[in-house]
């Protein structure tokens, strides 16, 4: 109960923390789900109890805030990561994420997903697309990021980038590993998704 009582604090701090990182780089969707966010800061997320398998401690350290960098770091090992499924080639998880918010998140909302997305140095997350509206907000990690068949384009921490429904995207990763938060707002039907494989 205490360890449980430690990571809703945690929690309560990163909400807001998360809202100023978007509000400091602009973005249409950001703006949306800012006014939604910040009043689940008193929520209890349902907290996992196991760990994930792949190392976040090169994307966490890279974090230049270190508030934030606090509240992830602690909150991470006990956030309900999804290996596999959607973002799994082969055996080796090289992406993940996690739904904090939403109609699956670890806090249960109707009205949009937000949460955290991690991807290994040097890994491709090839072009896929959805309906919803897309946001990614950088927290760690230089990257190349493509939308539909323009070039891949080079994005670094703090920048903000949106795919909007059905557009195609991509990631690729350069040196380091990428995290983002992650947000979509419109049609959230997870049915709406593929990837190119």
């Amino acid at each position: 109960m205490a360890f449980e009582n430690t990571l809703n604090e945690h929690w309560k701090a990163f909400l807001p923390l998360i809202c100023a990182r978007l509000e400091s780089s602009p973005s249409g969707i950001g703006a949306s789900i800012i006014p939604l966010l910040l009043p689940l800061a008193g929520s209890q997320p349902n907290w996992s109890q196991e760990p994930p398998s792949m190392s976040l401690e090169a994307s966490i350290n890279g974090i230049h805030e270190a508030d934030l960098r606090t509240a992830i770091e602690a909150m991470a090992p006990s956030m309900v990561w999804v290996e596999k499924g959607f973002f799994s080639i082969g055996e080796q998880v090289n992406r993940a994420y996690v739904e904090l918010v939403g109609p699956d998140g670890m806090v249960l909302h109707p009205d949009f997903r937000c949460g955290l997305y991690w991807q290994q140095a040097k890994s491709l997350y090839p072009k896929h697309r959805h309906n919803a509206n897309e946001l990614y907000h950088i927290l760690s990690g230089t990257a190349l990021w493509q939308r539909g068949d323009a070039e891949f384009e080079t994005h670094q921490p703090s920048v903000s980038l949106e795919h909007l429904d059905g557009v195609d995207h991509a990631t690729q990763t350069l040196d380091e590993d990428l995290l983002a938060f992650w947000a979509w707002s419109g049609d959230l039907d997870m049915d709406s998704y593929s990837m190119d494989v």
